[in-house]
This record gives C-alpha cells, structure tokens and sequence, in this order.
C-alpha cells in the first residue's frame, strides 16, 4: 500500500462515526475551535501510544480476543456513564440561564475514550498493521497525518456551523450525543460480551 492509500485510508477510518470523533464535534460545537482542540489532542495523544505499540511490535497484544473484550466492557460502561451525563443534565430553561455552565469534556477524558476504544484497536492492528511494515517510520507519519487531518477537518467544519446554531439546538445536540453514546456503548458490551462467551462456549 503506497503513501496515497494508506492517507486515504486512515482518513475515511477517521471519520467514520465512532466515540473519538463524536466526542470531538460536540465539543467543538457546544464550545468552541480551542476545546475542540483539547479533546482532540487527547484522543490524539491515545493515537502515539497505539502506534508506538505498532513501531515496537506490540500491537498483537492489544488486539486479542482476552484484551479486546476487557477495553470493550471497560469503555462501553464508561460511555454509558458519559451518555447519563449528557442526558441528566438540566432542562432548557435552567440550560439556557447565561450563568449556568455546563463543564466541557477534558484532556484525559479525550484519551481514556480512544484507548478504551475497540474499533480504534481493530483500524490499527487489522486493517493498517499488514500494509506498513515497508518504510515504517514513514508510514507511521503518514497515517498520523491523515487522522490529525481528518478530525481537523471536522472541527473547521463544527465551527462554521457553531455560528449557525442557537441555545436550543445545543441543547438538542447533548440530547442526541446522549442517544448515540448509549448506543456506542450496547454495542461495545455485546461484542465484548459475545468475545467472552464464544471464548468459554
């Protein structure tokens, strides 16, 4: 796979709906191109350790089926927890009261959700891994470009049309971030859950 493909590649993966990038655009739309940013450097930050476990050969480790079943029910909890946040919060009224603040999501939060993320060990260990063994440095860089260029592209996006929305949309968009956690979250248990009793059927 040459540069071009793997670029291509690692792009489409990035955007594709999960955790990591949904995390990225409600926060970039409820607050903004600098916090859009924090939660990105975090989830990007989970990305190094990835590929560090990619550039010393380690990755087989992480894509287990023992291993992925653990991060799997680990995240999806965690995801439920996130979706209960989203979705307990206070009606639009007390919402909309300019001094009322809802905290926006953090750092470390950004990168327990991408390390605890099944689908971001899957994109690394089966569908990048067999084709960057040639000219791996390089590789690395490359499919670390189009990620980081992927969820930029998203942020750029989620603030220009930031500027469109009004308080009660926002406060419709953590309603259905809610929905769509919780649904990330079901899925992760049950394939996990479905990992741990195919291991002991």
């Amino acid at each position: 796979m040459n540069f071009i493909s793997i670029f291509i590649v690692a792009y489409v993966g990035a955007i594709t709906p999960g955790p990591d990038i949904l995390l990225v655009l409600h926060n970039t739309l409820r607050f903004g191109f600098l916090q859009g940013l924090k939660v990105f450097s975090g989830i990007a930050s989970g990305w190094v350790i990835f590929l560090c476990f990619i550039y010393f050969g380690f990755i087989h480790v992480l894509s287990g089926y023992i291993a992925q079943s653990i991060i799997g029910v680990v995240g999806g909890l965690y995801l439920i927890y996130i979706s209960y946040l989203l979705f307990k919060k206070q009606d639009s009224k007390m919402e909309f009261n300019e001094n009322i603040e809802y905290m926006p999501d953090t750092y470390l939060k950004a990168l327990f959700i991408n390390l605890s993320n099944p689908k971001a060990i899957l994109f690394f260990s089966t569908i990048i891994v067999p084709f960057i063994e040639d000219n791996l440095v390089v590789n690395i860089f490359v499919l670390f470009c189009a990620l980081c260029s992927a969820f930029l592209s998203v942020i750029i996006l989620a603030v220009f049309f930031r500027n469109l929305l009004n308080k009660q949309i926002f406060y419709m968009i953590d309603k259905l971030c809610s929905i769509i956690f919780f649904i990330f979250a079901i899925m992760l248990l049950y394939h996990s859950l479905s990992i741990i009793y195919n291991l002991y059927d």
